[in-house]
């Protein structure tokens, strides 16, 4: 269930990057979320039965809020930053759950702690894309958390080393692992209200976001359907990670799930023909070897 949900997060932000090109954030983010409620809706009806009591909202209203969070601290420091630095930093993010469902007692076997170091450097080193120097192609995409990977707009930007963006990529990390632990606590009671509790407050924090901002959403009612799309396969994603909580160890499933990047780079190579450089392709092989002690354990 995890290696799914990684592959559904892969082509949800494969596809969320493809509409950050011609629409505005605000726009993608929210139709993504609206997408994430219906779907997550559906699961409720269709497996989740009833309501589960409020022993889980906390936990799942906080993953909402976090979730939120990591989506627009990591676009503002790719946006201001090297995309090169930002995205490894961002991928760190299997660290926050690893140390939370330690501290909760868990003990993956020896040969599972070495697949989870391995997936966790595999996909650093795939998503890591040397800084680009002024008048060289573009060769290769740096996927992320927030669907944006190889957006024409970002590489065409000023690739700077700032603190600002590597304060807001730590914090897009540590907002993301929260998120994961926020849904796997919740999971506990219902995985299914979980996430439509988690997408749902995402969703109205964001709607108030662009009431506040009076800019409006940015796009029209044709755009929505693929938007729609991208959020039920992230939606779909994130249940398939709740549900998996609570089968396993969330310190292993986290790190199985943040495979993600690599889905998103294989189908930025089938689809757009971007090249895929020798590192990455090492990391790949990597963290699929992770993958494979992991399960072996």
């Amino acid at each position: 269930m995890a290696f799914l949900a990684s592959l559904g997060w892969g082509c949800s932000d494969f596809l969320g990057g493809l509409r950050t090109r011609s629409l505005p954030l605000r726009a993608t983010v929210s139709g993504a979320l609206l997408g994430g409620v219906i779907a997550s809706g559906i699961g409720v009806v269709l497996l989740g039965g009833g309501w589960p009591g409020a022993g889980f909202v906390l936990p799942a209203v906080l993953g909402g809020m976090a979730s939120l969070l990591a989506f627009l601290t990591l676009y503002k420091a790719l946006a201001i930053g090297s995309m090169s630095i930002v995205a490894p930093i961002s991928a760190t993010y299997p660290v926050v759950p690893v140390v939370y469902g330690l501290a909760q007692g868990e003990r993956p076997a020896e040969i599972q702690l070495i697949g989870m170091a391995l997936v966790v450097t595999g996909v650093l080193m795939a998503s890591y894309v040397p800084v680009r120097r002024e008048g060289e192609p573009v060769i290769a995409a740096a996927p992320d958390m927030a669907g944006v990977a190889g957006t024409p707009s970002r590489a065409k930007r000023s690739r700077v080393l700032s603190a600002p963006s590597l304060v807001l990529a730590a914090v897009s990390a540590l907002a993301t692992g929260t998120a994961l632990a926020g849904i796997s606590s919740a999971a506990k009671t219902s995985p299914y209200w979980s996430v439509i509790v988690m997408r749902s407050t995402a969703l109205a924090a964001m709607l108030l976001f662009i009431a506040v901002a009076r800019r409006g959403v940015g796009a029209t009612v044709g755009k929505l359907p693929g938007l729609l799309v991208i959020g039920a396969l992230d939606a779909i994603a994130v249940g398939l990670f709740a549900v998996a909580t609570t089968h396993g160890y969330l310190s292993v499933v986290a790190v199985v799930a943040s495979l993600f990047p690599l889905g998103t780079i294989a189908l930025a190579r089938l689809t757009l023909g971007e090249r895929i450089l020798p590192h990455q392709n090492a990391g790949v092989a990597i963290a699929l070897t992770g993958v494979a002690l992991v399960a072996a354990g």
